[in-house]
């Protein structure tokens, strides 16, 4: 008689189990639907420079101009180092030298502003001894001469190479190499 009892114990169990089973089931799966989610583009914008060269040049050797541009309203302040390069060739591509007895063939006249703002790093780079600020111009050079008409037949090329950084010292040094005290009044001291 006690084997009959536990037999009708699980045979009501089993319902209840069920019964419970189907209640949890239910219970999760309008949980689930109930629940709102929603994909969401946290897009971070990185301030861009956009720094160029401004190039003039009027016919017949002598007048050229060049400066160094922060084109944009919206930029961010950078600091500038430029290089330049010259060279001499001939018709057929070989390479002549620039100097007649020691001196340089052609008389570059730097502007104001490269005299009294940019340092020689000592590495092919000039440095610029302050911020360069968005939409602003910083000029370089201002005219060119050749002292000997010897090299009349010959092509003569002034390349003007540059970087910018936007204008942090950490920036400087990681990328440059180079430390930089940026001022309140936007001058910067270089380490060089």
């Amino acid at each position: 008689m006690r084997r009959r009892r536990q037999i009708r114990n699980k045979a009501h169990f089993a319902p209840v189990v069920v019964m419970f089973s189907l209640a949890l089931l239910i219970g999760v799966v309008v949980y689930a639907f109930s629940q709102d989610s929603s994909t969401m583009n946290n897009g971070v914008n990185l301030a861009s420079n956009s720094v160029k060269i401004v190039e003039t040049t009027s016919e017949g050797f002598g007048s050229k101009t060049v400066s160094f541009r922060n084109d944009g309203a919206n930029n961010p302040d950078v600091l500038l180092r430029i290089a330049y390069s010259e060279m001499w060739t001939k018709s057929d591509g070989s390479i002549v030298s620039n100097t007649v007895g020691g001196n340089n063939v052609v008389t570059k006249t730097w502007a104001a502003d490269f005299t009294s703002d940019f340092v020689d790093g000592g590495d092919g780079w000039y440095y610029y001894g302050k911020v360069l600020s968005a939409d602003t111009e910083v000029d370089v050079l201002s005219a060119i001469a050749l002292n000997d008409d010897s090299y009349a037949k010959y092509n003569y090329d002034l390349s003007f190479h540059f970087e910018s950084v936007q204008a942090d010292a950490a920036a400087a040094n990681s990328l440059w190499g180079r430390n930089a005290t940026i001022n309140d009044d936007g001058s910067v001291a270089w380490e060089l």
